[in-house]
Formats: structure tokens, sequence, C-alpha cells
């Protein structure tokens, strides 16, 4: 089986049950609609959420005054903008590009610091992008932002320091599945090398939507068929070149651990997963924050990748 044929058919697989719903009051799978929106808010599942959000912030403001970035602008209206940390006389350096989460409708470039010294002190560059959330724009409009600002990072880097032949994505939660989106992006139609992106790290995000759209977040993601198809990356693995890191928390939703390991078994099967990492004892929250730690066997990963 080819490797597009084999990404078709997982992603058949994994819409397949939709066909044989066991009981009239399950919408996806086995669950209850009230079971699928739990599944898809990760509150439900941390105690701890607001606190570890609040670090977010507080741990980029320290990181932002200890390595001041260059903010960029790569589009024309005020969220599309990017923050990039290099160290001192960086030059033709891999480059790691933070896609932030938030559900697609919160946080920021300025709550995306906190990585920062992980890769800058291990001869990397570090950029924290920013783009509109919802409801200013659709999720559509993110995703062509997200990809805008990589064109504009391919074409640029190297006036920071860093190598346009090594780039490498990351990004987690809602951010996870703009960067998978990044991944599974023909950039040759877009004018630009097709191995674009070297690498990925996708952590706790999601891969296909339409059972994201089953749930209670379709009473603020508003998307068409023909956008859900597009925005799916299960549904585009043949355009995934290069190697994939997945990433999640053993305290996530279900919903959210099956994502990833269904994810991480069509790369796998396509020869494209790099890694697996399951954090133990962190929830969906806590899992950025292993970037935040050098030593991390994640983060050692994600640099032994970039440096090849």
């Amino acid at each position: 089986m080819n490797r597009r044929h084999f990404s078709l058919a997982l992603a058949s697989a994994l819409l397949a049950p939709l066909k044989a719903v066991a009981a009239a009051d399950t919408v996806f799978l086995d669950y209850s609609q009230d079971d699928l929106d739990k599944a898809y808010d990760q509150r439900n599942w941390a105690a701890n959420a607001g606190e570890v959000i609040k670090r977010y912030s507080t741990d980029s403001i320290a990181a932002r005054a200890k390595y001041p970035p260059r903010t960029e602008r790569y589009g024309q209206s005020e969220a599309e903008t990017l923050d990039i940390f290099a160290p001192a006389g960086a030059r033709g350096l891999p480059v790691m590009v933070f896609v932030h989460g938030g559900a697609w409708r919160a946080l920021s470039k300025d709550d995306s610091a906190a990585p920062v010294s992980s890769f800058v002190e291990h001869g990397c560059l570090y950029v924290a992008l920013n783009f509109a959330n919802i409801p200013a724009v659709r999720l559509p409009d993110m995703a062509s932002q997200c990809r805008l600002a990589m064109l504009w990072i391919c074409a640029n880097i190297a006036r920071f320091g860093g190598d346009p032949q090594r780039i490498f994505v990351s990004g987690h939660s809602s951010g996870g599945h703009l960067a998978a989106t990044l991944l599974a992006t023909d950039w040759k139609s877009l004018g630009a090398p097709a191995d674009l992106i070297k690498g990925g790290v996708v952590m706790s995000g999601m891969m296909e939507l339409y059972p994201v759209l089953l749930s209670s977040r379709s009473g603020y993601v508003k998307v068409s068929a023909a956008e859900v198809e597009a925005l799916s990356p299960m549904r585009h693995l043949d355009r995934i070149a290069c190697p994939v890191i997945v990433v999640h928390g053993d305290q996530e939703s279900p919903e959210f651990k099956r994502q990833a390991n269904v994810f991480a078994e069509a790369l796998s099967g396509m020869g494209r997963l790099r890694a697996q990492f399951v954090l133990r004892g962190k929830n969906h929250f806590e899992v950025p924050e292993a970037f935040n730690d050098a030593s991390h066997p994640l983060t050692m990963n994600v640099l032994a990748m970039m440096k090849g």
C-alpha cells in the first residue's frame, strides 16, 4: 500500500464508527452529547487549568525580559506579528516556530515565550507566532495567517541568524491542530519549497475536526463541510513529508488521547513518526511546559531532531 492510500485508509478508519452508531443517544463512537462536550473541554480534566495558564504569561514575561525578542510583522493586520528570539551572534541556526493554543479563541505570542531558553541556549532560534483568534477571524483565516507566517519566515529568517533550510514547527492544543495543518500543507502550490518544514512537534492537538464540531465547540467554531475537510490533517497525511513527534499527557480527556494515538499510529505506518511521548502525571495544560526544561526527554529529542 502506498503512502497516499495508507493515509486515506487511516482517515476512513477514524470516521468509520460513525456509520454504525450503537444507540440513538450517542453522537460519536459511544459518547453521548454531554460526554462528547466534556471530552472536548479540557477544564473538566484539569482542576489547575487557570493556575497553569497564568504561568504561561508570567514565565513568558520573565523569558522576554532575559531574552528581548525582535518583533516583526508578516502580514497586514495588527495580529499578524511574530517574536524572534536568537542567541548573540546567531548565524545559520535551526529555527523552531511555536504555534500557541487557547481553543482557537485565546492567548497570543506574548504567552508563548517560556521555552526560549531551552532553544536559544542550545544553538537554535525560537519564534513565537501570533495570529488573530476567533471571533475576530474564522478558523480558515487563522490557518491562512499561520501559513503566511511560515512563508515569511522562510524568506526572511536568514536576516536574523536562522537557517531557512532548517525550519521546524511545534504547537499545543488548538496550536497543535494548526501546527499539524502546517505540516500537511502543500507548500509547493504556495510558491515555497515542498519541504519548507523539516520536522514537527504536535502537542495535544486535534487532527480530525469532525468529532470536535459535534461537540459544544461548534457554538463558536463555524466552518463548512469543505473547510472541515481542508483543515483536518488526518485527511491529508500524504502531504506530511518530515519527521513528527506526537505528545500528550496521560491526564488529558479521552478524546485528546485518542486523537493523539490515531495520529501517531498513522504517522508510524507512513514512516514519519519520530517519537511519541505520553507525559506521565500531566494534564492538557501542563504538557507544553515540558519545553521549558532543556533536560526533559521531549526537549532533548526535539533539539536532536533540529540539529540533525
